[in-house]
């Protein structure tokens, strides 16, 4: 029977029943066999396994977008079947949608120890991620404030890197990048970068299937009949939303996460409209191009110290996702591969 690495050194003991494959913990690897062939599996399984226990960390505190990917990941978890434990560490949100049960908010931005050796695996974060105690991590962008931590939770550790300038994966003067810190390092993004060993499809909260029915969309946002529905989007930083708006015109409607009754997560109703006006940030703009709503979206780059949305609408305008990213992560770490 064909054996796919999963996730090693990890106590864990999953049983994954819904697909006849299963993680044995102990062994270090993920073994399947396939009831209808006739044939047994090779590895028995275990008696009482141990749920598995994913997390995900992010240190991004400008918008909503880190957030909306852990949550997307989370939600591709779960369209696999995942019977474990999911849980969200960062910094926190002041978007109400960011008061999640899954979501642990956690210092970081402030938290100095996290840039001493000496001191990092004795700080908040380190003792709120040893206390969940994954078999998995998995890391949005910000590896800086885990140097120092990842050798107190010995467990293993995936790395997710969208656009970002090149020198974001050399580190600096006392904070190095370590790449072997990570077994697997993913570019969600088509950017080449010789640390990125692996391409993930974009990972986007939403599929076809989840979204709103265009009569819903109407309804919820006010739409009279035969009047086209225009919606802004924005999760961004304060303000960004009011240069939409004048962009959008007269009658538009805004969804803006800072409001406690903004629908979350807007990917679900822009399909439903006529128009869109949106930034471009990695979320909005590949939500967009996987659920189909692009060719009516008017995007609007704002600039980030870490991104780049202006070359990200010139450079990916040709590129349409061939899957959601959020599915394909959720079978590596199911089934390995």
């Amino acid at each position: 029977f064909p054996r796919k690495p999963g996730l090693r050194g990890s106590t864990a003991r999953w049983c994954f029943r819904r697909t006849g494959s299963f993680y044995d913990g102990s062994r270090g690897r993920f073994a399947g066999f396939f009831a209808d062939a006739g044939l047994p599996p090779t590895l028995p399984l275990r008696h009482n396994p141990s749920p598995m226990r994913v997390a995900f960390f992010t240190a991004g505190d400008v918008g909503a977008g880190h957030l909306v990917r852990g949550a997307a990941i989370g939600r591709g978890l779960s369209r696999a079947g995942f019977s474990g434990t999911y849980r969200m560490f960062g910094p926190p949100l002041a978007f109400p949608a960011g008061r999640r049960d899954d979501y642990e908010p956690v210092s970081v931005r402030a938290d100095r120890a996290l840039r001493d050796p000496r001191l990092a695996q004795g700080s908040e974060l380190a003792a709120r991620l040893a206390g969940f105690a994954p078999d998995l991590l998995v890391v949005d962008m910000f590896w800086g404030p885990l140097r120092w931590v990842l050798p107190r939770l010995a467990c293993e550790a995936w790395l997710l890197v969208r656009l970002c300038p090149p020198v974001w994966l050399e580190g600096g003067p006392g904070l190095p990048f370590e790449a072997t810190q990570y077994r697997r390092r993913f570019s969600i993004e088509p950017i080449p970068h010789p640390s990125l060993t692996e391409f993930l499809d974009p990972i986007v909260i939403a599929n076809p299937d989840d979204c709103r029915e265009r009569d819903q969309v109407r309804r919820r946002f006010g739409a009279a009949p035969g009047e086209p529905l225009a919606l802004v989007q924005h999760a961004g930083q304060r303000g960004e939303v009011e240069e939409l708006r004048r962009l959008a015109g007269p009658g538009a409607v805004t969804l803006d996460l800072f409001e406690p009754e903004a629908p979350f997560p807007a990917a679900e109703w822009l399909p439903g409209a006529d128009r869109v006006f949106s930034g471009a940030g990695y979320n909005s703009y590949w939500e967009a191009r996987w659920l189909g709503y692009d060719g009516r979206t008017t995007f609007l780059p704002f600039p980030r110290s870490i991104d780049d949305q202006a070359r990200r609408l010139d450079e990916f305008r040709e590129i349409r996702p061939r899957e959601n990213g959020a599915d394909a992560l959720a079978r590596r770490i199911l089934v390995g591969g």
